[in-house]
C-alpha cells in the first residue's frame, strides 16, 4: 500500500520495525482481481460452448475454457500464498524486534554493571569514564549517520531520521535495564520483557522528570461548552481525523458527538494534541506537563479535562464510546480507555507515544505512525507478543523525512508529525482495501453509519488567581474540579 506517491507504507499488527509487505499485499489484491475477471470470462466461455457449431470450434473453446480455469486456480493459489507469507513476515518482524530489545537491554545492563564495578575500584571517576565513553560512541554514530543523510538529502535533520529514531526508542526502552544493571538487580526476565511499569521503567522515569522539572498536576479546571450544532457520523476512518479539534482554536481542545438516544446512544470523543510546550503554561492543561504525566501513567490535567467534558456532555458509563486523538490527544485517548471506566468501543490514535500501552482485547485499536515522527518514539519500542499484535498499526515512510508536506506552525520542526500528513496516510490505508483495515472499520461500524447527531466543543482551562484572559467574559464554567 502506498499513499499519493509519498513513500512506502505498511499495515500490520504491532511492532515498529518493518519488513516492507506493501508490495506483497498489492500483488495479492491484483491477483484476486485477476481471479475474479478470469472467473467471469470462464463463465461466459462456458455458456458459449454449447452454442458453437462444428466439432473443431467446440473443442478449441473447451480447451480455452480449461486454460482459463487453470489460470484462475493458479491465481487463487498464488494470492493465498502471498497472504500467508505477509502474515508470516509479521511474526518475523516481532522476532527481530524482540532480538533488538534483548540486545539493547543486555548492553544497557552491562554498561550499568561496568559503571558499578569501576566505581568500586576508582570511585566516581570510574563511573564517569564508562558514561563518557558511551556518550562519545553514541555521539560519533549520530554524527556519522547525520553526515550520511546530509549527503543523501542535502538536509541536516536527525530528528526525522528513521534509523536514529529507532535507536532512540531502544535507548529509552533500555534505561531501566541500565539502572538495574548498576544495582546488580537485572534478571533474565528483565532482558526479554520491556515493561514500562517495571522497576525504574519509563513510567517511573517520566514521573521523576515531572516532579523535578514541571509544575504539579491537579489544579482546579474549568471545562466550558463553547459550541453545539447538528452533525452526522463520519463515513470513513479518515473523516475522523478531519474532525479532530485544533487546541489553539477558541472552540476548545475537545469535541464530543452524540448519536442515538436511550439504550442506543453512542459517542465519539475527539482530543487535540499539545497546545504548548512551555514549562510555565499558565491556564493551558494541554501542555508538556500533561504529556510527561501521561507517559508516566499518572493523572494529568488534560486527561482530567477530557473526563470532565465527557461527564458534562452526559456520556453514560455503559454507552459505547469511540476515542480519537492526535499526539497528546492519542495518549489521553488510550489512558481514558485504560482507566476512565467507560464502555470504549474503539480507539483511533495518530502520532502518539502509545506503543507500550496495551488495551483489553475487546477494545479495537488503530494506530497511525510515521517512521520519521519523533513523538511515537518517545513512548519507547512498541509492545510485542500477542498483546502487541492486537494493536493494528498503519505505518508510512515520508519522503525527505516529511519535509515535503505542508505543516502547521506547531509541527514545522517535525513535519512528519503533522495531522495533514497523517490524514493522507490513513486515506491511503483505506483506499488500499487491506483486509485488516476493513475489519477494523467493520468493528467500529456503529460509529460510521451516517446517522444524525449533535456535536459539542469544549474548552478546558486551569483556574488561576491571575488576571482574566481576553474573551473569558461571559463564558461561565460548566464544571470546576
Amino acid at each position: 500500500m502506498s499513499g499519493d506517491g509519498s513513500g512506502g507504507s505498511s499495515v500490520r499488527g504491532g511492532g515498529t520495525i518493518a519488513v516492507e509487505t506493501a508490495a506483497m499485499v498489492e500483488a495479492a489484491q491484483a491477483l484476486s482481481w485477476t481471479e475474479q475477471r478470469l472467473g467471469e470470462l470462464a463463465a461466459r466461455t462456458g455458456a458459449c460452448v454449447p452454442m458453437l457449431t462444428g466439432a473443431t470450434r467446440r473443442m478449441r473453446a473447451e480447451e480455452a475454457l480449461t486454460l482459463l480455469l487453470r489460470a484462475r486456480e493458479r491465481a487463487v493459489g498464488v494470492a493465498s500464498a502471498l497472504v500467508i507469507a505477509t502474515r508470516r513476515y509479521g511474526a518475523v518482524e516481532h522476532a527481530v524486534l524482540d532480538l533488538q530489545q534483548g540486545l539493547a537491554a543486555g548492553l544497557a545492563a552491562g554498561t550499568g554493571g561496568s559503571m558499578r564495578a569501576l566505581s568500586v575500584v576508582f570511585g566516581p571517576l570510574g563511573a564517569l569514564l564508562v558514561a563518557g565513553g558511551v556518550v562519545e560512541v553514541a555521539g560519533a554514530l549520530v554524527l556519522l549517520r547525520t553526515a550520511q543523510r546530509w549527503m543523501e538529502t542535502g538536509r541536516i535533520a536527525p530528528q526525522a531520521d528513521p534509523v536514529l529514531l529507532r535507536g532512540l526508542a531502544l535507548v529509552l526502552s533500555s534505561l531501566d535495564d541500565g539502572v538495574r544493571g548498576a544495582l546488580l538487580a537485572e534478571t533474565p526476565t528483565d532482558l526479554v520483557r520491556d515493561d514500562p511499569a517495571g522497576r525504574f521503567g519509563r513510567e517511573d522515569t517520566a514521573a521523576l522528570l515531572a516532579a523535578l522539572l514541571l509544575h504539579p498536576a491537579g489544579a482546579p479546571l474549568t471545562v466550558t461548552r463553547t459550541e453545539e450544532r447538528s452533525t452526522r457520523t463520519p463515513r470513513r476512518l479518515v473523516d475522523l481525523l478531519d474532525r479532530l479539534p485544533d487546541g489553539h482554536d477558541p472552540g476548545g481542545q475537545i469535541r464530543i458527538e452524540r448519536y442515538g438516544s436511550g439504550s442506543d446512544a453512542r459517542w465519539i470523543v475527539y482530543i487535540a494534541g499539545t497546545v504548548t510546550f512551555a514549562r510555565d503554561s499558565g491556564d493551558e492543561p494541554f501542555d508538556l506537563a500533561s504529556d510527561v504525566l501521561g507517559v508516566a501513567h499518572r493523572p494529568s490535567d488534560s486527561e482530567r479535562a477530557v473526563l470532565t467534558a465527557m461527564q458534562e456532555a452526559g456520556v453514560g458509563r455503559d454507552e459505547p464510546v469511540l476515542l480519537v486523538g492526535h499526539s497528546q490527544g492519542a495518549l489521553d485517548a488510550v489512558r481514558v480507555a485504560e482507566d476512565g471506566g467507560y464502555a470504549v468501543g474503539g480507539v483511533v490514535q495518530v502520532g502518539g507515544p502509545t506503543g507500550q500501552i496495551v488495551l483489553p482485547e475487546a477494545v479495537p485499536v488503530l494506530a497511525v505512525e510515521h517512521d520519521e515522527d519523533l513523538v511515537p518514539v518517545l513512548g519507547g519500542t512498541a509492545a510485542t507478543g500477542s498483546a502487541g499484535l492486537r494493536r493494528l498499526v498503519v505505518q508510512r515512510s515520508l519522503p525527505d523525512g516529511g519535509f515535503g508536506v505542508r505543516t502547521s506552525a506547531a509541527t514545522a520542526a517535525f513535519p512528519a508529525h503533522d495531522l495533514g500528513a497523517y490524514r493522507r496516510t490513513l486515506a491511503g490505508a483505506e483506499a488500499s482495501g487491506d483486509a485488516r483495515v476493513a475489519a477494523f472499520s467493520e468493528r467500529i461500524g456503529a460509529f460510521l453509519d451516517g446517522e444524525q447527531g449533535t456535536a459539542t466543543r469544549w474548552r478546558a482551562r486551569r483556574v488561576s488567581s491571575g488576571p482574566a484572559r481576553p474573551g473569558d467574559a461571559g463564558a461561565a464554567p460548566r464544571s470546576t474540579r
